[in-house]
C-alpha cells in the first residue's frame, strides 16, 4: 500500500469507529435507585383480571429494559403503585353490509401511576396516568378478540410507564 491509500483507509477507519465513541450501554444517566417493586395494580373497572396482565406486562417491560432490578417491595429502592381506572372499546369500522354491527375495536386501558422512594416515602414523579391501547377485528364473538388484545394493551401501557423511571431527566 502506498502512503495515499494508507491515509484514506486510517480516515475512513476513524470516521467509521468515531460515531460509536461516546456510546454505552444501560441508562444515560445515574439513576439515584438501582431496584424496583411492582406489587399488583387495583383493578377499578369492571373488567376482570386486568390488573395481572397490566402489573405483568410492566415486569416484564422492567425486565426486558435492565436498568431497574426487580425485586420484592421489602428489597427495592423504588415501589411503582397503580390503579386501572378505566376499560373501553371505541368502534372503528363496522361491518361494510351492516352498518350497526362492529367489525374492529380500539381497546383502551388507563392507569394512574406513583412511584416512591421505599425508604423515605418520597415521591419520584408525581402521580400521572398513563393509557395504553390496541386495535383488534372481531371475529367470531367480543371475548375472543378482547383475550388476543388484552396482552397487547397492556404491553402497550408497561412501554409508557418504563421511560417514567428509567430515564429521568
Amino acid at each position: 500500500m502506498n502512503c495515499a491509500t494508507r491515509c484514506i483507509f486510517i480516515g475512513l477507519l476513524a470516521i467509521m469507529t468515531g460515531g460509536c465513541a461516546g456510546y454505552h450501554l444501560g441508562s444515560a444517566q445515574s439513576l439515584p435507585y438501582r431496584s424496583i417493586a411492582v406489587p399488583m395494580f387495583k383493578n377499578k373497572t369492571l373488567k376482570p383480571q386486568l390488573e395481572a396482565q397490566v402489573t405483568n406486562a410492566i415486569i416484564k417491560r422492567f425486565q426486558t429494559d435492565g436498568t431497574l432490578r426487580i425485586e420484592s417491595v421489602a428489597n427495592a429502592d423504588v415501589v411503582i403503585t397503580g390503579e386501572i381506572t378505566k376499560f373501553y372499546r371505541r368502534e372503528l369500522r363496522s361491518v361494510q353490509t351492516n352498518t350497526d354491527v362492529p367489525r374492529e375495536y380500539r381497546v383502551t386501558i388507563e392507569a394512574r401511576i406513583e412511584a416512591r422512594l421505599r425508604t423515605t416515602g418520597e415521591l419520584v414523579f408525581v402521580p400521572v396516568t398513563v393509557e395504553g391501547r390496541a386495535d383488534t377485528f372481531i371475529g367470531t364473538d367480543l371475548q375472543s378478540a378482547d383475550e388476543q388484545v388484552l396482552p397487547l394493551v397492556a404491553d402497550d401501557l408497561a412501554k409508557r410507564v418504563i421511560p417514567l423511571l428509567a430515564e429521568r431527566w
